[in-house]
């Protein structure tokens, strides 16, 4: 299936642009946000549709500047509203302690959400393909979050405002091929070749060796994230019942009825601690207080530097500030 059949059958199958939608869309000037720019305009035709046109200069790299210009010649050339952003990401990503990646991805999605509510946008839409999230969900594989679900089709920020991703079923090289034939100027940003980055890691050597093995990795991967994504949907639903009736929250301290907790099935028992864990953690950190749980282990176990957990002899479990556990 060529690369616009596959877009559009997407975009009808879900819904993702609907009539009189004003959406922007997050332009870079690489390969797949120029592709969606071009789909985004051809959709245009079909349907009554706004688009506005967002472009971000990270100052981090000489090829920026030429990025964001073609982005405006394309804008102007197919007559769509272009709004070119500078952001200090270095600056951003000292400031908030984080890594550059996160730094700039952080600041893109608030600049977007402000953007978006200033011109009345109820869409944003990023050029994520399927490469992108076979390549999310091998980075929390093995990270072990034990998340398959990958990157969602839609996001709701707001009941106003929803990030969307169209091109996500689609390859990269379905992508590279439509540049192709439709002779598109795009700029390669250097830094996806670097191994420095773990994606980077999984994208040059992982995922050539995984299509090796199969070449239709990439789609078995789409295709378990979505089945995963529905399956979560529907098990959290039940979790978050459950999780209602076994836990109490307050400012410094969580409780947890295990009486009540241990009723419940295994699977639904591993939600409601990954539920509830104070701060992000992967599946080592559950499997370890689900086994102080089940062993009546009553020492106390340091999560973070602020929480910690600890089972009590009156049937309860403890996630606490350090310094504030009561026991009771």
């Amino acid at each position: 299936m060529k690369t616009w059949d596959v877009f559009y059958q997407n975009i009808v199958q879900t819904g993702l642009v609907k009539f009189k939608d004003k959406i922007i869309l997050a332009v870079s000037g690489g390969q797949d946000s120029i592709c969606m720019l071009h789909m985004f305009w051809r959709l245009a035709k079909k349907i009554q549709i706004e688009l506005l046109i967002v472009n971000f200069n990270h100052n981090l790299r000489k090829e920026s500047t030429k990025e964001a210009r073609i982005v405006k010649n394309l804008s102007n050339k197919f007559g769509i509203d272009c709004i070119l952003e500078n952001i200090d990401v270095k600056k951003y990503s000292k400031k908030e302690s984080i890594s550059i990646e996160t730094a700039g991805r952080n600041l893109r999605y608030l600049l977007l959400e402000s953007i978006a509510k200033k011109y009345r946008c109820n869409k944003i839409s990023t050029a994520h393909n399927a490469n992108d999230n076979a390549e999310t969900v091998l980075m929390w594989l093995l990270r072990g979050s034990g998340n398959f679900v990958g990157i969602p089709q839609e996001r709701n920020i707001d009941k106003k405002l929803s990030v969307i991703r169209p091109l996500l079923p689609i390859k990269r090289k379905l992508i590279e091929d439509y540049i192709t034939i439709h002779k598109l100027p795009f700029c390669t940003d250097k830094s996806n070749f670097s191994d420095v980055y773990t994606r980077n890691k999984i994208r040059l050597s992982i995922i050539p060796l995984c299509e090796k093995i199969n070449t239709m990795a990439v789609e078995h991967i789409f295709n378990l994230s979505r089945i995963h994504a529905m399956e979560n949907t529907y098990l959290e639903e039940i979790v978050i019942k459950c999780l209602k009736k076994c836990v109490k929250f307050s400012k410094r301290q969580i409780l947890l009825d295990l009486s009540t907790f241990l009723q419940y099935n295994k699977a639904v028992q591993y939600r409601i601690l990954k539920n509830i864990l104070p701060q992000k953690k992967y599946n080592s950190y559950i499997n370890l207080i689900m086994y102080k749980i089940l062993s009546s282990d009553l020492s106390i176990y340091k999560i973070s530097d602020d929480w910690s957990f600890c089972v009590k002899p009156n049937n309860k479990a403890y996630f606490f500030i350090k310094g504030k556990e009561n026991g009771r």
